[in-house]
C-alpha cells in the first residue's frame, strides 16, 4: 500500500510540473497554428516597393522587363534574394545592386530552373536592387502585337507599380485590366501606368496589352541623340533661333575686335617704354667756379644759368628759359 501512495504521488507531481520530464518524454510536434512554413514566413523579408516596367521593341524586338526593387529599411543585410522570371527568357541582361546614391553596379548572381521559371538568386549588401530581361513579344501576321505578363510576387509587397511604355509608331494601344493613369513623358513618349497596390507573398496578377505597328522600328532609334540638332516646331522658332544665332555672333565679333584694341594698346605702350625721345635740354655745364647767385662762365667766357643751366648772352639779365635774374660779377 505505502508503494502505491509514493507512486501515486510521484505521478501526480510529475503531471502538474511536465518541466521536470526529461527531453526524451517532451512531444515533438510544434504548437497549435504554428509550422516551419510560417516559421520561415516570419523571416522573410519585405519589398517596400516594387516598380516593374515593360517597354516593348524599345532596343530589341522584344519586351525589355525591368524591376526595381527596394526592402524595407529594417531588413538585415546581406539580403538573400530570389526572383522567378520565366524560363523561356533565357538569362537576365543585367542585374545590379544599388548604392544610396543612386548608382548602380553588377551584382553576381546564379540561376536554376524550376519548371516554366528561372530562379535568379543572389545576396543583396544593399536594400535596393535592379534586374532586367527580355522576354518574347508574339507577333501575329496582320502585325497585331500582343503580350501577357504574369507576375507572381517572390516576396510581400507594401507597393507593387507598373508601366507600361507606348512605343511611338504603335496604334491603337491597349492594356487589360486598364491603367490608373496614362501620361507622356519628357521623353515625350506614352506610359500607362498601374498602382497594383500590396501583394502577399505568391500573389499572382497579370496584364495584358495589344498594339499595331507595321514597321520594325525601335523606340531608341526615335529618341533624340546628345548632339543631334532638333528641328524647330514651327517657322516662329526657327526665326528665333536665327536671331539668336545673328546676335551670338555679334557678340563674338564684338570680344574679338576689344581683345585685339587691348593687344595693339599693349604693344604700343611697351614700345613706348623701349623707344623713348632723348630730352632737349642740353646737358649741365661742367662744375667748375661755381659762385652762390651767379651765372657761371665757361672757359671761352660764356655765360650759364646757376638755376636750369642755360647758356646766357653775354648782356642778359634774366635767363631766357627759366627767368632767373642773371647776377654778373
Amino acid at each position: 500500500m505505502k508503494r502505491f501512495t509514493l507512486a501515486l504521488v510521484f505521478f501526480l507531481v510529475g503531471a502538474a510540473c511536465p518541466i521536470w520530464l526529461p527531453s526524451w518524454a517532451v512531444p515533438s510536434g510544434f504548437p497549435d497554428g504554428l509550422s516551419p512554413a510560417s516559421i520561415k514566413a516570419q523571416d522573410t523579408p519585405i519589398l517596400e516597393s516594387l516598380e516593374i516596367s515593360l517597354w516593348p521593341e524599345y532596343d530589341r524586338p522584344e519586351v525589355l522587363v525591368i524591376q526595381h526593387g527596394q526592402f524595407a529599411a529594417n531588413t538585415p543585410l546581406p539580403v538573400p534574394v530570389e526572383i522567378y522570371i520565366p524560363a523561356r527568357a533565357g538569362q537576365p541582361s543585367a542585374v545590379a545592386y544599388v548604392s544610396d546614391g543612386g548608382e548602380r553596379f553588377n551584382q553576381e548572381y546564379t540561376t536554376r530552373v524550376e519548371g516554366d521559371w528561372l530562379v535568379v538568386s543572389f545576396e543583396l549588401d544593399t536594400l535596393r536592387f535592379q534586374l532586367e530581361y527580355y522576354d518574347t513579344l508574339p507577333v501575329d501576321s496582320a502585325s497585331q502585337r500582343q503580350y501577357t505578363f504574369s507576375y507572381m510576387a517572390d516576396y510581400p509587397i507594401t507597393a507593387l507599380t507598373l508601366e507600361f511604355q507606348v512605343p511611338p509608331t504603335a496604334e491603337g494601344f491597349t492594356l487589360e485590366p486598364p491603367a490608373d493613369s496614362v501620361i507622356t513623358d519628357a521623353d515625350t513618349l506614352v506610359y500607362h501606368l498601374v498602382n497594383a497596390g500590396s501583394l502577399s507573398q505568391g500573389e499572382g496578377r497579370s496584364w495584358t496589352f495589344t498594339y499595331q505597328k507595321d514597321n520594325a522600328d525601335l523606340t531608341v532609334s526615335t529618341l533624340t541623340q546628345p548632339g543631334t540638332a532638333v528641328t524647330p516646331a514651327s517657322p516662329d522658332a526657327a526665326a528665333s533661333q536665327e536671331a539668336a544665332g545673328a546676335n551670338n555672333s555679334t557678340v563674338l565679333i564684338f570680344l574679338v575686335a576689344f581683345v585685339a584694341l587691348i593687344a595693339v594698346g599693349a604693344a604700343a605702350f611697351w614700345l613706348g617704354r623701349r623707344v623713348q625721345p632723348i630730352s632737349q635740354a642740353p646737358p649741365p655745364a661742367p662744375q667748375q667756379n661755381r659762385r652762390r647767385g651767379s651765372g657761371l662762365r665757361g672757359h671761352a667766357d660764356a655765360l650759364f644759368c646757376a638755376q636750369c643751366g642755360a647758356e646766357l648772352r653775354s648782356d642778359a639779365v634774366f635767363c631766357h628759359r627759366c627767368g632767373t635774374p642773371i647776377r654778373k660779377g
